[in-house]
């Protein structure tokens, strides 16, 4: 009776940690709460993973590899199934990006973002896992560009009108946004009506924009203090409106808006 307790106490700390038995994957640190931003990187290099901050040795490798069909593959041997970040889709194939070409669309590229957990000078903590919390490490490597907001990345890398590319080009980086920066960038926020509107950040409530005043789609962020968020006209380029208020755009676990990064219209 003893040994069952003693094996049931084991199976309960590897399922904890995010180990199975028999799998190689080893115990994996959970995070539930919301973390400080978003990683990017380039797909040019392979990304080790790593299970603890000071670990010389990954546990498992991410390749990143364009397919026949125009698409992208997203491989692991240890994760498999279970990588599983904030945002991954594989891309349009070739077919597929005509068609959405023609339909007046864009070739709709790969995405694979990570949440972040903890930033420092030499790694990032990420969720490598959303579905069951699980975390794992990317260490920073030499000759990889930092990013803190995508202008600057864009800036950096852009290829002028003789297709040289610029001095400051670098096919190797990281991009870093808190959560702050993200929203700034975010071509539409979305809030729910019943969602308390504030005037200033820690002032008194304000009623929330009426429905007739077509504001589903007509938020932006402005200015970010903290975990408040100022709502202005997404279509006020120069700034001339008065904002529609603040809000608590997290509460530490979730976020309390919804975002779309870019618009096709």
């Amino acid at each position: 009776m003893k040994f069952c307790f003693s094996m049931l106490s084991i199976l309960f700390s590897l399922f904890s940690c995010g180990q199975q038995p028999g799998s190689s994957l080893p115990p994996l640190a959970r995070y539930d709460s919301l973390g400080t931003g978003i990683l990017q990187l380039s797909f040019t290099e392979k990304v080790p993973l790593y299970a603890h901050a000071g670990d010389k040795k990954p546990f498992d490798t991410l390749v990143i590899r364009q397919k026949k069909d125009g698409s992208y593959a997203f491989l692991t041997n240890v994760l498999k199934n279970r990588f599983a970040p904030y945002r991954f889709f594989e891309g349009d194939t070739y077919e597929a990006g005509r068609r959405h070409i023609n339909m007046g669309l864009v070739h709709f590229s790969p995405e694979l973002q990570f949440r972040v957990v903890e930033a420092t000078k030499t790694y990032f903590r990420v969720v490598i896992n959303e579905k069951e919390k699980l975390t794992c490490f990317i260490h920073l490597q030499p000759g990889y560009a930092l990013y803190n907001t995508m202008v600057q990345r864009d800036l950096h890398n852009s290829i002028p009108y003789n297709d040289k590319p610029t001095t400051t080009y670098n096919p190797h980086w990281y991009l870093y946004e808190t959560w702050g920066n993200l929203l700034q960038r975010a071509a539409i926020v979305h809030v729910k009506p019943d969602m308390p509107l504030f005037e200033a950040p820690g002032s008194k409530r304000i009623p929330f924009p009426k429905r007739e005043d077509n504001c589903d789609d007509c938020f932006k962020v402005g200015e970010v203090r903290g975990d408040w968020a100022q709502l202005i006209d997404r279509e006020d380029y120069n700034r001339k409106k008065k904002s529609y208020g603040w809000v608590k755009f997290h509460n530490g676990q979730t976020m309390n808006v919804s975002y779309v990064e870019f618009l096709y219209e």
